[in-house]
């Protein structure tokens, strides 16, 4: 009995100490990215993520510069008149849309707002294949404002928002109210999670500088969605 005891407090041990040690190597490679001298390093590694790990949402931009991007709530619609809002303002692009569904469940799915000069994309992907293209032109993101997220969005949207740091926009479409969430940091790829491995705490910081310079640039040109 005492020998089992003995191996179980060895085993409990030796898991503490290899969690201690990774946890401070991902602080150590977190640290590199913060602050300025983070957002300095942001556009070399975006371009270096977009020929690698987002090829697919390099592909759905058909050459347009990528300025920035971040990850973002599917654009949840509860009945038809928001989802015509986007269909006929947010003008669904020919390049990669396949057109926009009338009402999304919540899935654990990705998405994406990419800002490309002074339009902002928004693209889904659904198990790694694009389904939506949405563009929110310049006109429309000057209009932009930005709202508190509900406390019923938190509820419903709770594993989309948890430790992403959400912010929620709202765009006057046509006269047509749609709101966007959105975050400051990237968790997922487009086909799915960061897989564990060698490089994974390196990529974790990578992706989270990512949505710092997106909020950094999109703030920059339209300042007034900085709450």
């Amino acid at each position: 009995m005492i020998l089992y005891i003995g191996i179980f407090v060895v085993i409990v041990a030796v898991c503490v100490f290899i969690s201690i040690i990774m946890m401070k190597k991902q602080k150590e490679t977190a640290r590199k990215y913060e602050g300025e001298a983070g957002i300095a390093l942001a556009s070399g590694i975006k371009d270096e993520l977009l020929r690698q790990e987002f090829r697919e949402l390099s592909k759905q931009m058909n050459g347009a510069p990528i300025e920035a991007f971040t990850q973002c709530a599917y654009i949840a619609t509860v009945g038809d008149k928001v989802a015509s809002a986007a269909a006929t303002a947010a003008k669904t692009v020919a390049w990669a849309a396949v057109g926009v569904k009338a009402r999304y469940s919540e899935r654990d799915n990705a998405s994406y707002l990419v800002l490309s000069n002074n339009e902002l994309h928004y693209v889904f992907f659904d198990d790694g294949e694009a389904r939506d293209h949405l563009v929110f032109d310049h006109e429309t993101l000057l209009d932009a404002r930005p709202v508190q997220i509900s406390n019923s969005e938190k509820v419903t949207r709770m594993g989309s928002i948890m430790g992403l740091k959400p912010k929620k926009m709202h765009l006057d479409v046509n006269g047509n109210g749609l709101d966007i969430i959105y975050y400051g940091a990237v968790q997922r790829m487009p086909d799915g999670i960061i897989s564990p491995g060698p490089g994974m705490f390196e990529t974790q910081s990578k992706l989270q500088l990512m949505g710092r310079f997106f909020l950094n640039r999109l703030y920059q040109k339209y300042p007034q969605l900085q709450d």
